[in-house]
């Protein structure tokens, strides 16, 4: 029973993953199409465009924390890994646990924080765009809850179903 439900959370997340790479992808092509389109126009036609830096910076933070989730699921945040290659199985697999409830801390804390500075931003527009601030500060507390539910998805597949000591360290967790 235990082991469908995590399957079926691990299926959720690969789904919810999916649909980020995809807005990642989308977005990091907009900036470069933008971007180019400026460059175009500025040496181009010597008319430049007064939204694009904008809009490539906006994308941009867009990719960035919509990333952060997308790379919390396949387990590449930075790490140093001299004490958890020196472990183990046993307590490799704690540290994991460890360092993964610390990191859902961590961004819950960072969401929390978000929503709060998104909240003060409704009322703010941007220059060139035209559009409320608060668009641009809510992906912050998305990306984090993105990061949170893949790194507790890597504690219940490492639960579920434990893998080999010799696996690098990438979820589901060990």
């Amino acid at each position: 029973m235990a082991k469908r439900h995590a399957q079926a959370l691990d299926a959720f997340c690969d789904r919810v993953n999916r649909l980020s790479e995809i807005g990642i992808a989308l977005l990091i092509a907009a900036t470069v199409g933008v971007t180019f389109l400026q460059v175009v126009c500025r040496y181009g036609l010597d008319s430049s465009l007064s939204w694009s830096e904008e809009f490539s910076r906006y994308a941009f933070i867009w990719a960035i924390f919509l990333g952060a989730g997308s790379v919390a699921r396949r387990g590449q945040h930075m790490v140093v890994d001299t004490l958890r290659g020196a472990l183990p199985a046993r307590p490799r697999h704690w540290l994991d646990i460890f360092i993964a409830l610390t990191g859902i801390a961590f961004f819950a804390t960072f969401a929390y924080t978000a929503i709060l500075l998104t909240q003060n931003a409704i009322s703010q527009i941007s220059t060139s765009l035209q559009i409320p601030i608060a668009v641009i500060y809510v992906s912050a507390p998305i990306g984090a809850a993105l990061t949170i539910l893949h790194l507790a998805n890597g504690i219940v597949q490492g639960f579920a179903a434990p893998r080999e000591p010799s696996t690098p360290p990438a979820l589901p967790i060990t």
